[in-house]
């Protein structure tokens, strides 16, 4: 067993590479129209697909990842691209906690980060 360890190896570091491109030039010029509208954002979510971001093969690929970073990083990446929306607040309205049977998924195109980064 290998010692557990937060460095990226080559292959992280282009996957989120290719996340950060993505984010920055499709998602984080979209998601203040998207949040706004408070609708479900389906081309940018068929690039994604496009492009393979959103495929069954990428989400198998973070999983079978045995440090466990990959899906961390790209979902860092996705939320990196939300933060600048000042429209937060309207998507919060409409969750609702994950135990009520009235929750609803938000509309906004991504989460809050959850690792922090120098970007």
């Amino acid at each position: 067993m290998s010692d557990f360890s937060m460095e990226l190896n080559e292959d992280q570091i282009q996957i989120q590479k290719w996340v950060h491109d993505f984010a920055e030039t499709v998602v984080r010029p979209a998601a203040h129209e998207w949040d706004e509208r408070e609708e479900t954002p389906w081309p940018i979510i068929k690039e994604a697909a496009n492009i393979g971001l959103y495929s069954f093969d990428f989400i198998a690929n973070c999983f079978a990842d045995p440090t466990g970073l990959t899906m961390a990083i790209a979902n860092e990446e996705m939320s990196w691209a939300t933060q600048a929306s000042p429209c937060r607040s309207s998507a919060r309205r409409w969750r609702s906690p994950a135990s009520s049977p009235t929750a609803r998924p938000s509309s906004r195109l991504s989460g809050s980060p959850v690792l922090r980064h120098s970007r």
